[in-house]
């Protein structure tokens, strides 16, 4: 019950995050830091949005988590994926926006520490899963379209940056090194904890 309420808070507030992030996209304020925005219109039309969309964000987001060797690290790295798409929840006000504000490395290093402070204070398998996310989001997207684009290094590049054919997998194993550096590191740190007890 208490990995299931993890799971479930991680993920709304993932998706909250998500959300929020994408608004900076609309701010004038911000604009030479970001590539052009534009009517990109409704999500449903415009976004591609299919059964292969989802299991692939899935499976990909899955198939970094393994690395944390935790299942419920598992379930939220498979789910995270989904709940980045969020961001295209901004569509539905009709208004000029960046598109895929959240499908940056920027919205991945925030993420950490907010998704630490409010689930997990020192659960850095979290923050790992939570920039990891993006990256396989990134990776999956480039896989199904083929050749697409993304505001990726915002603020540093103001513009959509386009990757094709295999630079899918480079996202992928950066990934799965995230999350299975971070595991390796936390793992190191309790085990040198215990025996200072002792």
């Amino acid at each position: 019950m208490k990995s299931l309420r993890f799971i479930l808070k991680s993920i709304i507030l993932y998706a909250s995050l998500s959300a929020a992030f994408s608004i900076f996209g609309m701010l004038p304020i911000f604009e030479q830091f970001l590539p052009k925005s534009y009517l990109i219109g409704n999500p449903l039309e415009v976004s591609g949005i299919s059964i292969d969309h989802v299991v692939g964000h899935v499976i990909f987001g899955m198939i970094v988590g393994v690395a944390s060797m935790r299942i419920r690290y598992v379930a939220i790295a498979g789910l995270f994926p989904i709940a980045l798409d969020a961001d295209h929840l901004i569509q539905f006000l009709n208004l000029e926006a960046v598109p895929r504000m959240a499908h940056s490395v920027l919205f991945g290093l925030i993420s950490i520490p907010l998704m630490m402070f409010f689930i997990g204070k020192k659960d850095y398998l979290l923050g790992a899963v939570s920039l990891s996310a993006v990256l396989a989001h990134v990776s999956f997207d480039i896989l199904l379209g083929g050749t697409t684009s993304f505001p990726l290094f915002i603020p540093v590049i103001n513009k959509m940056v386009s990757f094709q054919e295999y630079d899918w997998i480079t996202f992928l194993l950066i990934a799965i090194a995230v999350v299975g550096i971070t595991r390796i590191v936390t793992k190191n740190r309790t085990i040198e904890h215990k025996s200072q007890e002792t």
